[in-house]
């Protein structure tokens, strides 16, 4: 499995407004520009991200976007999710696929303890712990 750039550029993008201080509001063009990402590819990210009530989103002279919950409450589950939908290793333990083999297939059971385990690190894995002065101190270190 591969992540989308969308979902490598909302991470940073995201990672880059949880560490910023708590209820600043900023502009995505300056998360941009400190990232070195696209501005109107961040952009349309972050309108999902607000969407899936990641971010807030703020308009007028002193617009742009806040977390909308605090950088331990969100995870990187969630950030990728918002962004690519539902994450199944393969299309037998998507929600919404399934397959007319899974019943029977020897290669399901694995896979699904496979997902189950990079699920598991994804959900306690918060933004918090992504700070770039954590990174020592992810879960399961």
């Amino acid at each position: 499995m591969r992540l989308t750039r969308g979902a490598d550029y909302g991470a940073r993008g995201i990672m880059h407004l949880a560490a910023q201080p708590p209820e600043a509001v900023v502009l995505v063009k300056d998360i941009a520009s400190a990232e070195g990402l696209p501005e109107s590819y961040l952009s349309k990210i972050f309108q999902e991200l607000a969407k899936d009530g990641l971010v807030r989103s703020h308009r007028g002279a002193k617009g742009g976007f806040s977390l909308a919950r605090p950088a331990e409450a969100i995870t990187l589950r969630e950030v990728i999710e918002a962004i690519e939908g539902p994450i199944a290793l393969n299309r037998c333990l998507s929600p919404t696929e399934g397959c007319e083999f899974q019943d029977t297939c020897p290669l399901r059971p694995v896979l699904a303890q496979a997902q189950e385990q990079f699920l598991a690190v994804l959900d306690r894995t918060t933004l918090r712990d992504l700070d770039v002065q954590g990174l020592s101190n992810l879960p399961g270190d």
